[in-house]
């Protein structure tokens, strides 16, 4: 299908001045002076220019792990695409910054407010046949598989999808959840898992595992749908996803079973960023570089 939006056009001047503006921000550890379109765990969606942005940049990890990283993330669009979840149009650029790093950024087209798919559940009154829950249904059951030889899955948050009217688009692809033989989501993480001190690696490793294997399966993957409604404060939506999602699952959803996997995102989350602020400590402090990520609270929209 033809999407409503397509890529601006943007210079590798333009992705350098958003890079230097990030740059003062991780300095000043403060947003002031740059626009925020959206938040992840690790990372912001910054609109630029500031004053009139143009198009969305997502800063992603340096370091060592890049070229497999953009590998990975070209060859999920791709999936994406061919099972039939259209990923909105992305431009996956990698420049060399003014100390000498290779930075990638994802830019993307931006979306109007009311075309988000969080924005229109906001207003609508909840139904189990919605048509974006619907979608999303459909659109998870056509992208999951796992097996011997690998997998392929997606991170099915409402806000994580654009609405064409007729169609969810996927407009956050970050983790790349396709994965090889032996392997599986999220063991993965490239140089994201920088972003933790050198010894508690393990320990975060162990955590985005047992999070990544929710992503193994259509249970697990609609499962979380249902459970991120909840951070979003749309618990009237929760019921209505369930009885929606449960006509393609042959081991029904039930809310004893969100709110059990709520309440570990909700231990499990804060754990993460206590790893990310003790590395941020020792690399401002002890080794005098720079913290190459923003800790972000993605339920509160703090950044620390």
């Amino acid at each position: 299908m033809t999407l409503p939006w397509t890529l601006p056009v943007v210079t590798d001047a333009e992705i350098h001045d958003v890079e230097r503006a990030i740059l003062r921000a991780f300095e000043a550890r403060s947003t002031n002076n740059i626009t925020i379109f959206g938040l992840g765990e690790l990372g912001l969606a910054v609109g630029w220019p500031t004053t009139n942005p143009i198009a969305v940049f997502k800063r992603q990890a340096p370091g060592p792990d890049l070229a497999a990283d953009m590998e990975r993330m070209h060859a999920f669009h791709e999936a994406l695409e061919n099972a039939g979840a259209p990923v909105l149009p992305t431009d996956i650029r990698v420049i060399t910054n003014e100390h000498g790093v290779q930075i990638p950024y994802l830019i993307q087209p931006i979306i109007e407010r009311d075309q988000l798919a969080e924005n229109i559940l906001a207003v609508d009154d909840p139904s189990p046949t919605h048509p974006i829950l619907v979608s999303l249904r459909d659109t998870v059951a056509n992208v999951v598989r796992d097996g011997p030889n690998g997998g392929l899955s997606i991170d099915a948050q409402v806000t994580n999808f654009a609405w064409t009217g007729e169609q969810v688009v996927s407009i956050d692809t970050t983790p790349p959840l396709i994965w090889g033989a032996n392997s599986g989501p999220m063991y993965e993480v490239g140089n994201y898992l920088t972003a933790v001190p050198w010894a508690l690696r393990p320990a975060a490793i162990h955590l985005t595992k047992r999070s990544g294997d929710d992503y193994r399966t259509l249970h697990g993957v609609l499962q979380q749908t249902a459970v991120y409604l909840l951070r979003i404060e749309q618990e009237r939506w929760v019921q209505p996803a369930i009885e929606c999602f449960n006509a393609v699952l042959d081991t029904p959803l039930t809310r004893a079973e969100v709110d059990k996997n709520f309440d570990r995102v909700v231990r499990d989350l804060p754990t993460i960023k206590r790893l990310a602020r003790a590395q941020r400590l020792w690399a401002t402090k002890v080794r005098k570089q720079r913290y190459e990520f923003f800790i972000t609270n993605s339920f509160t929209g703090e950044i620390y």
